[in-house]
C-alpha cells in the first residue's frame, strides 16, 4: 500500500486555513485539521476526538492568535519531519564500485578425476586403522621453529591427528605392539636435514619401521641461515649424502605442477603465473637417479627447476617427498600438495575426497537500512544461476523477519515485493519476526508468539520455508544453549537444523564443531569476510587486497578446502550496493574450479545434517563450555542465569572409598553448600558421566544454590573418577575448580562393591562368587564382564588420576586416603578445608564423634546425633585368600605406579598401599 504523501504546499496550506479561522470556528476546524486524511501524523498529536466542543471553544478563547499561530507552526514542523524520516528514511547508500567477478578460467574447465562424495573424512571407509587414529608423526626441531606450528595448524583444520616428536631425541614408539601394526602411516619432518642427521641408532630403526609398512617420508627444506648454492645435505648416518643439490634464499615465479601421480587434490599442469611472495625459497638441483620433479618454477636468475621433488628411494627403498623453502606453508598451493603427498605416501589411507558441499545463508532479509532494490534482487537471482554452473543444484539460503517487510522507501519496497514475486527461486528460512536475540526472552510462550507471526507472514506471502533450517539473530541462544529457543523452534517451525560460529568457540575458525541437542543438528557455520557493513568494494576493511588474498588462497579459499561442509554466513547489506557477496562467491568459485580437482555440491540444510554427522559421529554430543569464560558467550547468555551456580570444587570418588561420609562431613561446614538432591541419583547429580550431561548447562545449574565470594559450592558424584571422558567434560565447564579423590585399597575397595551390588540384588552378583567375578574370562557371559569392569576398573588409580593431571593442574587435585576419613576424619576435615582456603575455620572436633556400635564416626548437629544411613559401614564376610592373593598381583603394577604418582606429588605414601607392595 502507498504511503500518503506530504508535500510543502499541503502543510502551508493547513497552517493558514486553521490560523485564519481559528476564533471563528474553532473546534470545527481543529476536528478538520486533525482528521484529515492526508495529513495523518497529526492525529497522534491531537486533543481525543471525544472532547466536548464547549472545552475546545473555551481553550480557543483563551489562547492568542500569536500562540496558535506558534503552536501550529511548531506542530506542522514536526510532522513535516516525521514524515519525511517516515517515508524517505536515511539516504541510501549507492553503488560505487561495479565489480565483475573473476573468471580464473573457462568454466568448463572441470576436475578431470572421477567425482566421490562426501562417504569419509581423513581416511576411507576400507582404512585399517580409521580415522579418529593417530597416523602422522611429525618430527621437529627443538625447539620447533613457526614452520612446525604452521604445519600443525594445518593438520588441525583438516581434522587429521598427529603426534608431535623432537628431533635428536629417541623415537617415540613406532609399532602397536598388541597387534603388531603401524602407528603411523606418514612421518613428517618439519627439516629434512634432521632425518639425514639422525644418529645411526634412531635411523636404522625408523628406516627399518619404513620399509617395513611401507611408511613414507614428507619433509621440508627450509632456506637456513645462510644462504647456499649448489649444496648437498651429509648424511651422517651412512657416511654420504642427500641424492640432491640445493640453492636457498631465493625468490621464484610462475611455479607449475607437471603430471606427477602424487597431484590429486591440485590440478596437473597448472602454471599460476606471476612472482610468488617471499624471498627463501629453495631450489633442488643435480637430481639423482631415481628423485623426479614434482613442481617447478622460474627462479630470479633465469633458471627454471623444481621447488618440490619425490625421492623414490632408490638407495633406502623408502619414499620421500620433499618441499624447499623456509615458507612453503604460507602458500596455497604448497598446502594442497601438503594434502595429496599424504594420500599418495600412506597409499591412499590418509586421504581427503575431492567433493565439498556449500551452503550461503543470507541473514537480515527484509532488516536494516541498507536494504535490496528490484536490481538488486534480479542480479540475485543471476548471480545465483552464475554460481550453479560451478555448484549443481546451488541455492542462495534467504533468512527472513517479516516484521520488517515493506518497511524502506519506495525503491527498497519494490525490492521487497520483488523477493517474493521470485522466492520460489531461493531456499527461505526464519530468523525472529522482529530479529530480536531469543535469549533475551525466558518465557517459551514469548518465542513462539513471534515465530508465529513470521510463520503467518511466510504463509501469507507463500514464503517455501521447507529445509527444517532455522538461524538465531547473532547466533543467540544457539550456543551457549537457551532451551526455550530449541522448544520454541521444534514448537513452531518443526527445526530439526542450525548453525552456529560459537560452538565451541568463534576463534580459532580452525576448531568450530557441530553437535545435536534437543533433537536438533547444530552444524558449524563459517565467516567469510563479509560483514553487515560491508557494503562498498573501496571501504573493505583492511583494503582491497585483503578480500582478493581471502578468495584466490586466502582464509576464505582455505575454509572451503579443508571443511567438508561449509555454511557461510553473509548479510542482506552485502547483496546490494557493490554487492560484494555475488562476486565474492563466484570468484571463490572460479578459483576453485581452475586450480583444483575438487567437486562443489549444494545440497539441503537436512542432507548436510545427515552427511555431518555421519563422518564425525563424535561430535554428537557438544562439550559444555563456561560462558563466563568467553565474553561473546556472556553476550548472547540469559541475564537470568550467573556462574555463581557452578561448583567451586568436585568431589570425584571413586565409589566405596569413602566419598559419601567426605560428602556429609563437608556441609556441616557454615560456608559450604552441595547440589541439591536428584529424584534418580539422590545426592549425586552425575552430570559429566551418563545420560544426564545431553541436558545441558541450564539443566546442571538447576542443582545448585547461588554462591559468593564466601560460600562454596560443591558435587559429589562418585562415578565421575574412572570416566575416560569426564576429565575433558569437567575441565571444560570448570577449568578452575579442585578436584577431590579419596582412595583406599583397591582390592578392599572391589569386594566393597560386589557386596553392595550384593545388597541391592543384583542377579550377576547373587549367580557368582567374587572369585568367579573377579576371574571372568573374555568369553563370559556380557553381564559377569560388566560387573568385573565396575569391580576392577576404579581400582587403576595412577591411570586414572594421570588423565586428570593432564587437564587440571597438580595444585588443583587434592586425594585423600579413605582409610584416615574413616579413623581420623577431624584431621582430614581440617586439612582439606585449609586446602580449599574456606573460612572460617570449621572445628570438626565438636562435630564428628565415634559411634561404637556402627565402628565410624557420626556427625553432632546440636544435642543430636546423625550417622549415616544403615547402608553404610556394612561389615561383610571375609574376602577369601585366593582373592586376596589375585588382587595384590592384578594391580601391583597399577600400584607401583600410584607410589611414583604420589611420590612426586609429595603426598605421604598410605599404610595400605606400602603393605600391598610389599606384599605383592
Amino acid at each position: 500500500m502507498m504511503r500518503p504523501v506530504v508535500t510543502e504546499a499541503t502543510v502551508i496550506y493547513e497552517l493558514y486555513y486553521t490560523v485564519l479561522y481559528t476564533r471563528i470556528h474553532f473546534y470545527k476546524r481543529t476536528r478538520h485539521v486533525l482528521m484529515c486524511s492526508s495529513y495523518q501524523p497529526l492525529t497522534s498529536l491531537a486533543l481525543p476526538a471525544s472532547m466536548p466542543c464547549w472545552r475546545c471553544a473555551r481553550l480557543g478563547r483563551r489562547m492568542n492568535m500569536r500562540r496558535w499561530l506558534l503552536v501550529l507552526g511548531f506542530v506542522s514542523l514536526v510532522c513535516v519531519y516525521y514524515r519525511h524520516v517516515t517515508s524517505s528514511g536515511p539516504v541510501r547508500p549507492k553503488m560505487r564500485t561495479m565489480l565483475s567477478a573473476h573468471n580464473f578460467c573457462p568454466a568448463s574447465n572441470l576436475s578431470s578425476l572421477s567425482p566421490d562424495d562426501l562417504s569419509y573424512w581423513g581416511a576411507p571407509l576400507s582404512s585399517t586403522t580409521g580415522r579418529t587414529s593417530v597416523r602422522i608423526l611429525l618430527f621437529s626441531s627443538n625447539p620447533g621453529p613457526t614452520q612446525a606450528k604452521e604445519i600443525t595448524d594445518f593438520l588441525v583444520m583438516n581434522r587429521l591427528k598427529y603426534k608431535l616428536a623432537y628431533s635428536g631425541r629417541n623415537l617415540p614408539d613406532l609399532i602397536r605392539l598388541s597387534k603388531g601394526m603401524a602407528k603411523y602411516l606418514v612421518i613428517v619432518f618439519q627439516d629434512i636435514r634432521d632425518f639425514y642427521h639422525m644418529d645411526k641408532w634412531n635411523r636404522e630403526l625408523l628406516e627399518k619401521y619404513c620399509r617395513q609398512f611401507k611408511v613414507g617420508i614428507l619433509g621440508f627444506l627450509p632456506s637456513g641461515d645462510e644462504e647456499v648454492r649448489n649444496a648437498v645435505i651429509d648424511d651422517s648416518a651412512t657416511n654420504s649424502s642427500s641424492p640432491f643439490k640445493h640453492s636457498s634464499h631465493l625468490s621464484i615465479s610462475n611455479p607449475a605442477t607437471g603430471d606427477h601421480p602424487l597431484l590429486r587434490m591440485i590440478k596437473s599442469n597448472l602454471t599460476l603465473s606471476g612472482p610468488q611472495p617471499g624471498s627463501e625459497w629453495v631450489r633442488f638441483e643435480q637430481l639423482s637417479e631415481g628423485v623426479e620433479q614434482v613442481v617447478s618454477a622460474k627462479f630470479h636468475d633465469g633458471l627454471e627447476a623444481p621447488i618440490v621433488i619425490e625421492d623414490q628411494g632408490n638407495k633406502d627403498q623408502i619414499k620421500k617427498i620433499v618441499m624447499g623453502g623456509s615458507n612453503a606453508m604460507h602458500q596455497w598451493y604448497i598446502k594442497l600438495l601438503f594434502l595429496d603427498a599424504l594420500q599418495y605416501l600412506s597409499s591412499g589411507e590418509i586421504s581427503l575426497p575431492l567433493t565439498r558441499y556449500l551452503l550461503v545463508d543470507i541473514d537480515d532479509i527484509f532488516v536494516g537500512t541498507a536494504r535490496l532494490l528490484k536490481s538488486d534482487v534480479i542480479a540475485l537471482a543471476e548471480s545465483q544461476n552464475n554460481l550453479s554452473k560451478f555448484i549443481p543444484g546451488f541455492h542462495y539460503n534467504l533468512g527472513f523477519s517479516g516484521k520488517y517487510f515493506l518497511h524502506g522507501n519506495e525503491e527498497e519496497d519494490e525490492g521487497d515485493l520483488q523477493l517474493i514475486a521470485e522466492k520460489d527461486k531461493f531456499w527461505w528460512f526464519p530468523h525472529m519476526w522482529k530479529h530480536i536475540q531469543p535469549h533475551r526472552f525466558s518465557n517459551v510462550s514469548d518465542l513462539t508468539y513471534r515465530m508465529t507471526l513470521n510463520k503467518q507472514f511466510a504463509e501469507s506471502h507463500a514464503i517455501p520455508v521447507t529445509n527444517r533450517y532455522a538461524v538465531a539473530p547473532h547466533h543467540s541462544g544457539v550456543y551457549p544453549v537457551h532451551h526455550q529457543l530449541y522448544t520454541a523452534w521444534r514448537a513452531i517451525w518443526d527445526i530439526a537444523i542450525t548453525s552456529t560460529e560459537e560452538y565451541p568457540n568463534l576463534r580459532p575458525a580452525k576448531r568450530r564443531r557441530g553437535f545435536q541437542y534437543s533433537g536438533i543438528s547444530v552444524l558449524p557455520r563459517q565467516t567469510c569476510g563479509l560483514f553487515t557493513k560491508n557494503l562498498h568494494y573501496s571501504d573493505y576493511p583492511g583494503g582491497t587486497g585483503r578480500l582478493e588474498e581471502s578468495i584466490a588462497g586466502g582464509e576464505l579459499f582455505l575454509a572451503l578446502v579443508t571443511n567438508p561442509i561449509s555454511i557461510f554466513m553473509t548479510h542482506m547489506p552485502n547483496y546490494c550496493c557493490d554487492r560484494l557477496a555475488p562476486y565474492t562467491f563466484e570468484s571463490l568459485a572460479s578459483m576453485v574450479n581452475c586450480h583444483t580437482n575438487l567437486n562443489l555440491k549444494a545440497v539441503s540444510p537436512p542432507q548436510l545434517a545427515t552427511t555431518y554427522f555421519k563422518l564425525f559421529p563424535e561430535e554428537d554430543q557438544a562439550v559444555w563450555g563456561n560462558p563466563c569464560d568467553d565474553k561473546r558467550h556472556l553476550e548472547i547468555w540469559s541475564e537470568t542465569k550467573n556462574c555463581n551456580k557452578l561448583p567451586n570444587f568436585l568431589v570425584i570418588g571413586p565409589q566405596k572409598t569413602g566419598t559419601t561420609a567426605l560428602y556429609s562431613f563437608l556441609q556441616l561446614h557454615p560456608n559450604i553448600v552441595s547440589n541439591f538432591p536428584s529424584q534418580e541419583t539422590f545426592e549425586e547429580v552425575q552430570f559429566f558421566k551418563g545420560s544426564n550431561y545431553a541436558n545441558g548447562v541450564d539443566w546442571y545449574m538447576d542443582h545448585f544454590p547461588e554462591g559468593n565470594k564466601s560460600v562454596s559450592v560443591f558435587e559429589k558424584s562418585a562415578t565421575y573418577f574412572d570416566g575416560e571422558i569426564v576429565p575433558a567434560r569437567a575441565h571444560r565447564l570448570l577449568p578452575r575448580a579442585n578436584i577431590i579423590a579419596v582412595i583406599i585399597s583397591p582390592g578392599q575397595r572391589a569386594y566393597s562393591w560386589y557386596q553392595h551390588m550384593r545388597a541391592h540384588t543384583d542377579p550377576t552378583s547373587l549367580n557368582y562368587t567374587f572369585k568367579q567375578v573377579i576371574t571372568a574370562g573374555p568369553d563370559s557371559p556380557r553381564a559377569l564382564l560388566a560387573l568385573q569392569a565396575r569391580c576392577l576398573e576404579p581400582g587403576k588409580y595412577a591411570q586414572h588420576l594421570e588423565r586428570w593431571l593432564a587437564l587440571y593442574r597438580p595444585r588443583q587435585i587434592h586425594i585423600i586416603d579413605g582409610e584416615e576419613i574413616k579413623y581420623n576424619p577431624v584431621a582430614v576435615m581440617n586439612k582439606l578445608q585449609h586446602y580449599l582456603q574456606i573460612s572460617p575455620f570449621f572445628d570438626y572436633n565438636n562435630s564428628l564423634v565415634f559411634d561404637k556400635a556402627k565402628g565410624f564416626f557420626c556427625m553432632k548437629i546440636g544435642e543430636k546425633r546423625k550417622c549415616l544411613g544403615k547402608g553404610k559401614g556394612r561389615i561383610y564376610p571375609p574376602m577369601d585368600e585366593h582373592s586376596i592373593d589375585w588382587l595384590r598381583q592384578y594391580y601391583k603394577k597399577s600400584n607401583e605406579n600410584l607410589e611414583k604418582l604420589l611420590t612426586k606429588l609429595g603426598y605421604s605414601i598410605p599404610t595400605w598401599l606400602t603393605e600391598e607392595l610389599v606384599e605383592a
